[in-house]
């Protein structure tokens, strides 16, 4: 009898907690959709969680959002890791994916990524080509020569193949959107504004 009590006991848990499992996602229905299949971690850190933006330096939208999203890297827990991932949806787009792989390779990420977005969008530069995005970053005292010839390197071509093929894995067709531990993808306008996003990835990231 005993055991009975406490089997039952053992499901009754189980039970709630499926259903507020359920509840919690019925609460949150259309801020998120669930991938799948899932996708695998892009990073090797061994965070618990991972957090990946797909973006477009174009983007007025992205531009809008990347002051929230670096405010929550910023004071993102230790447990989470953030992937930037530049989408490519035509030869344009790839054009500004490659300086951002190249800058990674070169080590000028950082401040590259904040010029590119500001060239852009405060400035009303047409960085659209290799040749106006080395002579805008050479002006910003990013190694130009160094530049180009990461910008049309083995190693950038080998993260473009891999970054359109995530963006199959992802099913996304609009930027900006975050997928979270690869089985959530959201955006802004699915969680109904910059800020509620961010909610949105906390939430995601405590299921």
């Amino acid at each position: 009898m005993i055991k009975l009590v406490k089997i039952a006991g053992l499901l009754g848990l189980v039970f709630v907690s499926v259903i507020a499992f359920a509840a919690s996602d019925h609460a949150h229905q259309g801020k998120f959709v669930k991938l799948d299949p899932s996708v695998p971690p892009l990073s090797d850190d061994g965070a618990r969680h991972e957090v990946v933006e797909l973006f477009w330096y174009g983007c007025s939208h992205c531009y809008d959002f990347e002051p929230h999203i670096k405010q929550w890297k910023q004071n993102k827990a230790d447990d989470v890791s953030f992937v930037r991932l530049p989408a490519i949806f035509n030869p344009r787009w790839e054009q500004h994916a490659r300086a951002y792989y190249a800058l990674e390779l070169m080590g000028d990420l950082e401040t590259g990524h904040d010029l590119l977005f500001s060239g852009i969008h405060e400035q009303g530069r047409s960085l659209n080509d290799l040749d106006s995005m080395a002579r805008f970053l050479a002006a910003n005292d990013i190694d130009e020569a160094k530049f180009r010839e990461t910008f049309s390197s083995f190693a950038v071509e080998t993260k473009i193949n891999r970054a359109k093929q995530l963006i199959r894995q992802y099913q996304v067709t609009g930027v900006p959107t975050v997928i979270v531990n690869g089985e959530y993808k959201t955006s802004a306008s699915q969680a109904g504004g910059y800020p509620q996003l961010i909610g949105v990835i906390e939430e995601l990231i405590a299921k």
